[in-house]
């Protein structure tokens, strides 16, 4: 990528000769235009997307559009392990203004204001899955001290910038009996571990009532033996 920035999501950005790519080439062969005009944005489930919006040409440094997909209602995305190696060019704003290029509406449906914070956090996002802004690698405790920690993902649904702290989706089944599920809600803060990685993303859960139920041994009652019996 063009970009350095490991923030290179919510902007326009152009890939000139896209034939070049055959992943592009190959999805484009029925299209005329040798360069792409698209938007790449966070989809909170599937990651990182580049949304293929326009295709053009360029002489004189003058861009003529060859194929509009919005106009046409159609689309074309492509998630982020097929666009990592692609070269990017961040567009010219003033160039899209002249041109009356905005930004789709079912585009707008994706930018998670509530997840800003997060998906900027320097810690956080170390601990982040590639291509998965949302998606982190979390140590989740078990309070009542019966299981080991697990290493567990989880995506993040809602973010307190200002504790550094949040709540998260459990997105696999922990391989303890932990009392909770794939799917279940999970609390995630920071805290500082004893090893070189410093602070790190740790999870605590709820215990349910029926887990907290097994969990309790109730001690059998001790009858004494009697010395004596009927015939």
């Amino acid at each position: 990528m063009g970009k350095s920035s490991d923030t290179f999501w919510d902007q326009f950005f152009y890939i000139k000769n896209f034939n070049q790519y055959p992943v592009l080439s190959s999805l484009l062969e029925n299209y005329e235009g040798e360069n792409i005009l698209g938007y790449v944005y966070i989809d909170h489930e599937q990651g990182i997307t580049l949304e293929i919006l326009n295709l053009f040409t360029e002489e004189n440094k003058e861009i003529a559009i060859t194929k509009n997909f919005v106009e046409d209602k159609s689309r074309i995305i492509i998630r982020f392990e097929h666009f990592a190696g692609i070269y990017f060019e961040l567009a010219d704003l003033k160039k899209l203004f002249l041109l009356n290029i905005n930004l789709p509406e079912y585009i707008q449906y994706y930018l998670r204001s509530d997840l800003k914070k997060f998906r900027t956090h320097k810690i956080y996002q170390k601990f982040s899955a590639k291509g998965f802004p949302d998606d982190i690698a979390v140590l989740l405790i078990d309070e009542t001290h019966q299981y080991k920690t697990e290493k567990v993902w989880a995506r993040v649904e809602y973010f307190d910038a200002e504790k550094e702290e949040g709540k998260a989706q459990l997105l696999v089944q922990p391989f303890q009996k932990l009392g909770i599920n794939k799917g279940d809600e999970i609390y995630f803060k920071l805290a500082e571990t004893q090893d070189e990685l410093g602070f790190q993303p740790v999870g605590f859960f709820p215990i349910k009532e029926e887990s907290r139920k097994e969990n309790i041994k109730i001690p059998k009652e001790k009858t004494n033996r009697k010395w004596w019996k009927f015939w």
